[in-house]
């Protein structure tokens, strides 16, 4: 495994009142100020999806020497809704998505779930399954993947997440979907290493979370060392993309994040 970075570690930084951190500047700005050279974009920090903006942000990712992994999508949509129509906005607003990762030379998106609100459980599963065929069906015509992530509604159980996977196997190859297990998105009153270790073996990238962080590189929250071996044990290679949520300044915040799991990923 390598380390990534994941750019909302960074929303701060990009929604800055003055001088914010420009997303064409994410990539040299990452390997400079933290020797990493792969991160993930998030939806909400692009200036343009136009062509010309998104060859000046492959051009510069190139430039830094850094690989663009994946776009985390956000507030696209509930592609669980028992509404047809917002499903379809859903689908329709992470999938303008999937040939914008095409551009700039991403391997995958990153879609919800969701199903905060539901009524009926089993019906917003099948709704969410039925709205990842589609998705996967348009990210097969541009070789991008479809991954699915524990970030809240129906995705913050495991249970549902693998039935997603079994389900969507089914009429789809493996390579072009799976999930992006989160170290921290778990409820309080669930196993987060069982669910880790259930969903893990669809993994085409990981966020290894970190929030509070002391100077002795303490994190009281959960154990960093016990999720990496989980990944390692479902066979994970890919990158670990460190997601700084800490209160503390996040530029400081990732540093110490960069310090504690590196030493993880030797041994």
């Amino acid at each position: 495994m390598k380390l990534s970075l994941a750019g909302w570690s960074l929303h701060r930084l990009f929604r800055a009142a003055e001088r914010p951190l420009l997303l064409v500047d994410f990539p040299r700005f990452t390997r400079e100020t933290f020797g990493i050279d792969a991160v993930e974009l998030n939806s909400p920090f692009f200036e343009s999806r136009e062509p010309q903006y998104l060859r000046k942000l492959a051009d510069a990712a190139r430039g830094a020497g850094v690989k663009l992994l994946n776009i985390a999508v956000d507030e696209a949509g509930d592609l669980a809704s028992e509404l047809e129509s917002a499903r379809l906005d859903g689908i329709n607003n992470y999938a303008r998505w999937i040939p914008v990762a095409k551009e700039i030379g991403c391997a995958a998106i990153r879609a919800n779930s969701g199903g905060k609100q539901v009524t009926d459980r089993a019906i917003a599963v099948a709704n969410c399954v039925e709205s990842f065929h589609r998705l996967i069906d348009e990210g097969q015509r541009h070789g991008v993947a479809v991954l699915i992530e524990n970030h809240g509604g129906i995705s913050a159980d495991a249970d549902t997440i693998v039935h997603l996977m079994n389900e969507l196997a089914k009429a789809h190859p493996p390579e072009s979907f799976g999930t992006m297990p989160d170290f921290g998105n778990w409820p309080e009153d669930v196993d987060r290493y069982e669910s880790l270790r259930k969903i893990m073996p669809f993994a085409k990238a990981v966020h290894a979370k970190v929030r509070d962080i002391d100077e002795q590189l303490n994190h009281p929250q959960f154990d960093h060392a016990r999720c990496i071996k989980i990944a390692r044990e479902a066979g994970y290679d890919g990158y670990l993309g460190i997601e700084y949520e800490g209160a503390g300044e996040p530029i400081e915040g990732i540093k110490r994040a960069v310090r504690k799991l590196t030493p993880l990923l030797r041994t």
